[in-house]
């Protein structure tokens, strides 16, 4: 003889004991519009669920063939696992410490994703997806990849890797676009940067994605955890000053370009801020992918010069002294170079109808031919372009 069991739970809030539960296939569970049903052990709901309230769990959790299971929130100390098959959700919340891992062919989020704190582990493209809201802010992050519909606003995928949250918000999309992102590790060996940029974090990058035809979308990213000083391809000695910037990989010369954007709420190193781009960009089926570049900070016009240079660095371009101007060509150019004894070192002067400023500098030779010793010179340029005459004079450091 079979036993069919039913909970009712229309109580404000019920608290279950930490102990393992399983529900067997005979079980019905109903919970109310206020109910939070608290499950403390590894749960296993093989009966049917009607879930109106909240459902809390600590531990691991296996909707087996449920679908509709309302809202859930996950906390606690310990990592977890929920399983099932395909899983429609209310609000989807995860506050807690360690990592969720999503066992399940999809979980469909029609209410609020909210990634207060902790990690959710969605490494496969159709892990989870969003049709409701998700939070614009919170120290928890989704792992992986993530699905969202856009309802004709933006759309933020609050992404992370390696500990650090880095969303992402979508925005100037038509209603009804299907958008996943990816955030991951980038591969250091494909961040190629074109002549403008310094250098590419290898730290984080996204991949950018829509279902169906390709749309257009401006970007916003947050690269709190980046440390812009640190590039696996290049030392950014040479320029000025320099700002975070979103950069959009190329296809057509499989190299990374700027895009121009805005920062905000940054810190004074930019150890935490968010960048938006200013234009729209294209996105497509086969994705974009974008990263977080340093480049240099041209103010134009100006003529400024790097604080150091290193005869024999790694990179060309940090082997030579040479100004920087923010017009492309001049029709002058002077530079004189000083040590500390104010002898003068090296000297050039030019003049031409269109002059590349960027073929003239001092590769640290002496007139005799030897190479001068490490410290720091005074220098005195000046360029001519349009009829106007620009100068400058300061110090470099000659490193070793």
């Amino acid at each position: 003889m079979k036993y069919l069991l039913q909970l009712v739970l229309l109580f404000q809030i019920y608290v279950l004991s930490a102990q393992n539960i399983t529900f067997g296939e005979q079980t019905s569970l109903y919970l109310g519009d206020e109910t939070v049903f608290f499950f403390g052990g590894n749960t296993s709901l093989d009966g049917t669920v009607s879930n109106n309230g909240t459902i809390v769990s600590y531990t691991d959790i296996d909707f087996v063939l449920n679908t509709d299971v309302g809202n859930i929130k996950f906390t606690g100390r310990a990592d977890q696992n929920v399983s099932g098959d395909t899983l429609r959700v209310g609000n989807f919340v995860v506050d807690k410490q360690g990592k969720l891992s999503l066992l399940t062919d999809r979980i469909i989020v029609s209410g609020a994703l909210e990634t207060t704190n902790g990690v959710i582990d969605a490494q496969d493209e159709d892990d989870l997806l969003v049709s409701g809201s998700t939070m614009e802010a919170g120290a928890g992050y989704v792992e992986g990849k993530l699905v969202g519909i856009s309802q004709g606003g933006p759309i933020t995928f609050p992404m992370g890797v390696n500990g650090s949250p880095n969303y992402m918000t979508v925005s100037s999309l038509a209603s009804g676009s299907l958008v996943s992102v990816e955030c991951r590790i980038p591969n250091q060996e494909s961040l190629l940067p074109d002549e403008d940029i310094v250098g590419i974090s290898d730290e984080v990058e996204w991949i950018l994605r829509v279902t169906g035809d390709s749309t257009t979308a401006q970007v916003s990213v947050n690269f709190s955890g980046v440390d812009l000083q640190n590039f696996s391809n290049g030392d950014p000695i040479q320029a000025r000053e320099y700002e975070p910037a979103i950069v959009l990989f190329s296809k057509e010369d499989t190299l990374y370009h700027s895009l121009n954007g805005t920062v905000r709420d940054a810190n004074a190193d930019f150890s935490s801020a968010v960048i938006t781009s200013s234009d729209n960009i294209l996105i497509t089926n086969e994705g974009r992918r974008l990263g977080i570049a340093w480049i240099p900070i041209i103010v134009e016009p100006e003529l400024w010069a790097p604080k150091a240079f290193a005869p024999n660095a790694i990179l060309e371009e940090n082997r030579v002294f040479k100004a920087y101007f923010s017009l492309p060509v001049v029709s002058s150019i002077s530079v004189r170079i000083f040590d500390s004894f104010n002898q003068e070192v090296y000297s050039l002067t030019e003049s031409g109808d269109e002059l590349d400023i960027s073929q003239f500098g001092w590769n640290g030779t002496l007139a005799s031919g030897q190479e001068a010793p490490e410290g720091v010179y005074l220098y005195a340029m000046s360029v001519v372009a349009e009829s106007v005459e620009y100068t400058r004079t300061g110090s470099v450091l000659l490193v070793k």
